[in-house]
């Protein structure tokens, strides 16, 4: 197996961006969220999520409302257990299928909780997101979050002091994305990722 970048940093600090700038510069992006949405069509799963947070997380055509699972499910520590529980074990099977097959492929390992995960073991290279408070609640509210919903999120994670004091590397994101895009090669570059 290759080089496995772990990407650290607070909610809405521009993580799935970073990702997808490397996927572009040839990097496999393995994408826990989108895994994770693949996950939720499995039938198993989608009664368990109904049982356990409602029938009306899933609307009249069946699509999932995941702002609503959400609000249910960060709601308190059990309940974010409970989602964890129902939807993780699909999603790491998931995540150790992308992973074997990517061979001796360069991968950016893109999940919310990596850091806490039984794949951050896995991870080669750690790279922490550096971005201001105010940043990430300018993007958090482009996404349509109430003010404090990034906040209230971000508790229930390993804190930005421990993630930043755990990378290897540091990589600012508080400008414009072609900005991120030359601090991304630059990065690879000392990584030694042919892009």
């Amino acid at each position: 197996m290759g080089l496995i970048i772990g990407l650290l940093g607070g909610v809405a600090s521009g993580k799935s961006t970073v990702a997808r700038l490397m996927a572009q510069r040839g990097l496999l992006h393995v994408d826990a969220d989108a895994l994770a949405t693949e996950a939720v069509q499995e039938p198993s799963i989608r009664r368990a999520l109904a049982a356990q947070f409602g029938e009306d997380i899933f609307d009249e055509t069946g699509a999932l409302n995941r702002s609503l699972l959400a609000k249910r499910a960060f709601a308190s520590d059990s309940t974010t257990k409970t989602l964890n529980a129902l939807v993780h074990p699909e999603v790491r099977k998931r995540i150790e299928q992308a992973l074997e097959s990517a061979g001796s492929r360069p991968v950016v390992l893109d999940a919310p909780l990596l850091f806490d995960s039984p794949f951050a073991q896995r991870v080669t290279t750690w790279i922490f997101l550096e971005v201001d408070p105010e940043a990430r609640d300018a993007r958090a509210a482009e996404r349509g979050w109430a003010p404090d919903e990034r906040a209230r999120r971000e508790t229930r994670q390993a804190s930005l002091a421990n993630k930043r004091a755990s990378a290897d590397h540091v990589l600012e994101n508080n400008g414009k994305i072609e900005d991120l895009g030359s601090r991304v090669d630059a990065l690879l570059r000392q990584l030694g990722v042919p892009i």
